[in-house]
């Protein structure tokens, strides 16, 4: 049986891909790992125990850079396929990549991260959501986790301020698939278009109307894509 690995991003767990687990109930091996650590290490040693020949890797946002980072320096089989959705190579904004975030404002969220780490997840939640997906609010809160440390949100914002995965990309094996909300406020669709240039071989679905979350707010078409993958390869 083929196996779907789907990695969360910053302040989720593994409950923010309920609508992958339900559609693909019966069909594969469904794993929603939570990330105990922002380290590739750590999520080398868990590649490493996995089926890769059989698996399809699915990272979102600071999850997909986890992804993206762990599979460069991977020293193991490669993985039947990768998706990447809203993945910046670089998160904040270079004097030569001038489509990043601001780091003010990842300063901005470690700092009230001391005294309201909820205000700080449910903001970043909200940002999620492009405009006329409102009504997606409850279900996208519904898979963030607000009984996380305010030091492992820390840690992930710093790994999202430091890393510069540029010079990886063409370590990564194929094939890619990079699926990118076009009304994406957290990563802009100008990052997912670096990708591609820089993946070998990677194609890029963008998805109209979609923000930072498509797998919940475009779940069938999102859904799609994955199952062609699954069935492709």
């Amino acid at each position: 049986m083929k196996t779907l690995v789907l990695l969360h991003g910053w302040g989720a767990s593994g409950a923010i891909w309920q609508r992958q687990t339900l559609d693909f109930e019966g069909e594969c091996r469904v794993l929603t790992p939570g990330i105990p650590r922002w380290d590739a290490g750590w999520l080398n040693e868990y590649l490493a125990a996995a089926p890769l020949r059989e698996s399809v890797l699915v990272g979102w946002s600071l999850g997909g850079m986890l992804l993206l980072e762990a599979l460069a320096r991977f020293k193991g089989v490669a993985p039947m396929g990768t998706v990447l959705v809203g993945v910046a190579p670089v998160f904040c904004r270079q004097p030569d990549h001038p489509w990043g975030q601001p780091v003010a404002a990842l300063r901005a969220m470690r700092r009230t991260l001391r005294s309201e780490p909820r205000r700080v997840i449910n903001d970043f939640a909200r940002a999620c959501l492009a405009p006329g997906e409102e009504s997606f609010r409850q279900e996208v809160a519904a898979g963030f986790d607000f009984s996380a440390t305010a030091a492992h949100l820390a840690s992930g914002l710093d790994y999202l301020r430091d890393k510069d995965l540029r010079g990886l990309l063409d370590c990564i094996p194929g094939p890619v698939a990079i699926i990118q909300g076009e009304q994406d406020r957290i990563v802009p669709p100008a990052q997912a278009r670096f990708l591609q240039e820089h993946l070998p071989g990677s194609r890029l679905h963008l998805l109209a109307g979609a923000g930072h979350i498509p797998f919940l707010t475009r779940a069938e078409t999102f859904n799609g894509i994955l199952r062609e993958l699954l069935e492709t390869n």
